[in-house]
């Protein structure tokens, strides 16, 4: 499995602290693919990696899933979550504010204003920037947490946290957001 990440044999006789911070990654995403656990929960495996090592490491994860084990990917490049996920959780400061399925982004049926923002900010896309900074999670407003950033806000929008509701196919945190 290790050659199949592109790592020696000799790895396995290292200490963390002794690889990279690439290698760590493939080690573990090794370590995922041979074990028995029905859930591997994936925090930024391809950080660090080269382009091809990225595409592979996905394949793989691909391949547990497609073997019945659920993976959860936790990201920052939504390019690498669109390759391989069924369903996409956008998360703004902390807080869950879309669940839509893969197919809604490249299909521009995204629902939460920061959800569209982040797809539009994508260098293929508009690579328009989302003016403003997240909230500081010590003084989190009452409302909205995007209220601050975003172009549909209301008085409505910052008394009280929207709750997550269903619009056809997904999930939204905006009391704005249509079907």
């Amino acid at each position: 499995m290790f050659s199949r990440y592109g790592l020696d044999s000799e790895v396995k006789h290292r200490y963390p602290f002794q690889i990279s911070g690439g290698m760590a990654r493939r080690v573990l995403v090794a370590t995922a693919a041979i074990g028995k656990a029905d859930l591997v929960i994936a925090d930024e495996p391809t950080s660090s990696l080269n382009p091809e090592l990225i595409a592979e490491t996905l394949n793989h994860l691909r391949e547990l899933a497609t073997a019945g084990k659920g993976v959860i990917l936790i990201t920052h490049d939504l390019e690498a979550a669109l390759q391989i996920a069924n369903k996409i959780a956008v998360f703004y400061a902390g807080t869950t504010v879309e669940i839509t399925y893969r197919d809604n982004f490249t299909q521009g049926n995204l629902h939460h204003p920061y959800t569209q923002a982040l797809w539009r900010s994508l260098p293929q896309n508009d690579f328009i920037p989302v003016p403003g900074a997240q909230p500081n999670p010590d003084a989190l407003p009452t409302g909205c947490l995007f209220g601050d950033r975003c172009s549909r806000v209301t008085d409505d929008c910052l008394k009280a946290r929207p709750q997550l509701r269903q619009i056809q196919y997904a999930f939204v945190r905006c009391i704005h957001a249509e079907g």
